[in-house]
């Protein structure tokens, strides 16, 4: 498995983990303080990701797209598919892109479901 494949799979294990622990600690918070610390971690991770890929495609990465990535990613990593990879491709890494937001979100309330259920026991 790829380098860029394992940071994925640290994202979806983070996103579970933020899930159990924000239940676990902090039942029935919308926005639990733990939340902060995730999204610090996730934020690292896509960026880590984003400097495996743009290296990996020889995409050289300006100042100001880091830090869009870190600040907005959701509006930086379309904006870099789109001028790395072209219309088409940029265009299925986008909607890969939201599928992976989707899943983060699954990701997250099934780990609270976990703790939930996992404490009733």
């Amino acid at each position: 498995m790829s380098p860029k494949n394992w940071v994925l799979v640290a994202l979806a294990g983070a996103s579970l983990a933020s899930g159990v622990i924000d239940q676990y600690f902090y039942p029935g918070h919308p926005f639990p303080p733990s939340a902060i610390g995730f999204m610090v971690v996730g934020v690292l991770l896509i960026f880590l990701w984003y400097r495996m890929d743009s290296a990996q495609n020889g995409y050289r990465r300006s100042p100001w797209l880091n830090v869009g990535v870190i600040a907005l990613a959701i509006v930086a990593l379309p904006y870099y598919f789109f001028r790395s990879r072209g219309a088409l491709k940029g265009a299925v890494a986008t909607g890969a892109l939201v599928l992976a937001y989707i899943a983060s979100g699954m990701l997250t309330v099934a780990g609270s479901y976990l703790a939930y259920y996992g404490l009733q026991t």
